[in-house]
């Protein structure tokens, strides 16, 4: 492994422990301990590779974690803040405003007319309703990741992942892609892509392919027939259609995902593709 398959490896394993414990204390030590670097080796080359401080890693991703709950739940306030580790709602909404350009109240407001909007777009649509709700183990992942608008960084990152499947013969492997962020929410060159497979053990992660640890527990799995083009659309109607109307509860410390079937008709028919998504519940 050179130098800078090393750096990727030791800074993959510092975002993946920071995304699954985004809202617990963290010490800038530890997680330079998880790199096995000292802490200023640590800082530059975590922002050489990531385009942020660590600091500004985490307050971003803590931000947007709330500015998803202020779109899509009633959550106070005051409990948002809280969790997002700010000591009082003013330091949050403070906080938040230099983030968005909006305090808490008016963004609430703000994406409560835009999704009012598309809800009263998707009601000419036939109701979509989940296959099952379910119960999943966590399933250990080999990944990779891609940055930016979602219109092409899926494509991106699986050209990449095809290369290791092919090179470690692993045509039959489970195909899984994770969009970690609402494009409503983050701007559109920090968006996250994975693409990952359910390799077995003895596959290790390599340069630019990280491990990663989708966590099981309960989830609602919908069909989408189609194309991926469409996803977008399933996904509104998901979230501002079934989920209010569900008396279910999103649970915002896990990510929606995709897992990809019958892939063989991408190039040939893309309307017959199937994708199975799958939305967390508390």
């Amino acid at each position: 492994m050179d130098l800078v398959e090393e750096y990727l490896q030791r800074i993959l394993k510092v975002l993946t422990f920071i995304e699954e414990h985004v809202d617990e204390e963290m010490e800038f030590e530890g997680l330079a301990k998880i790199a096995c670097y000292s802490p200023f080796h640590f800082h530059r080359i975590f922002q050489a590779i990531v385009g942020e401080t660590m600091a500004q890693y985490i307050k971003r991703l803590r931000i947007e974690r709330a500015a998803g709950k202020l779109s899509y739940t009633e959550q106070p306030v005051t409990e948002i803040a809280l969790n997002a580790n700010y000591d009082t709602p003013s330091a949050f909404t403070k906080a938040f405003k230099q983030f968005t350009g909006k305090s808490p109240k008016d963004y609430r407001a703000f994406h409560g007319k835009a999704h009012a909007i598309i809800q009263e777009q998707l009601k000419e649509l036939t109701m979509i309703k989940p296959e099952k709700i379910e119960t999943l183990s966590d399933l250990n992942l080999l990944f990779i990741r891609r940055c930016g608008s979602y219109m092409k960084t899926p494509h991106e990152a699986w050209q990449a992942m095809w290369s290791f499947i092919e090179a470690n013969h692993l045509n039959t492997v489970r195909r899984f892609g994770i969009s970690h962020d609402d494009p409503s929410v983050t701007s559109e060159d920090k968006l996250r892509y994975d693409a990952c497979i359910l390799a077995p053990t003895s596959v290790k992660e390599k340069g630019e392919v990280g491990r990663i640890i989708l966590k099981g527990g309960k989830y609602a799995a919908f069909t989408h027939h189609g194309s991926y083009k469409k996803l977008s659309e399933t996904f509104n109607r998901i979230f501002l259609v079934w989920l209010p109307q569900s008396h279910e509860r999103f649970d915002e410390t896990r990510s929606p995902f995709c897992e990809y079937l019958k892939t063989e008709f991408i190039q040939i028919d893309p309307s017959k593709l199937v994708t199975m998504i799958y939305i967390p519940l508390a």
